[in-house]
């Protein structure tokens, strides 16, 4: 019976990807581990898609120094259903080390 999750949010796919090797390769099986992307049509949360990072002063102006840098933010979800507080604390320990970070603290630190 599962009676604990544990969930991990990750700003990059790999680092989800290389976490969930992890905790297979710990002997986590597939069947408790979820992993879900979550892509945006608005696109990223951080950046200057839409404006640019300088003004344009002409028809010459360099596409990738006014669109640099957009940053996509928690858009990977990985979840671990554990059968017990220990195994629990074992995933979020291995979910933490590979940059992880816990939803509860986000939503707290968006108030």
């Amino acid at each position: 019976m599962i009676n604990h999750a544990v969930l991990g949010v990750f700003d990059e796919f790999e680092k989800a990807e290389q976490a969930r090797a992890a905790l297979l390769a710990d002997g986590f099986g597939s069947d408790a581990l979820e992993l879900k992307v979550h892509n945006d049509e608005a696109g990223p949360v951080e950046g200057n898609f839409l404006v640019g990072n300088t003004a344009i002063e002409s028809e010459e102006h360099v596409y990738e120094r006014n669109y640099a840098t957009p940053v996509q933010r928690g858009q990977c979800m990985l979840m671990v259903a554990a059968a017990d507080p220990a195994t629990a604390a074992r995933a979020s320990a291995i979910l933490a080390g590979f940059g992880a970070r816990d939803p509860d603290q986000l939503s707290g630190a968006q108030r």
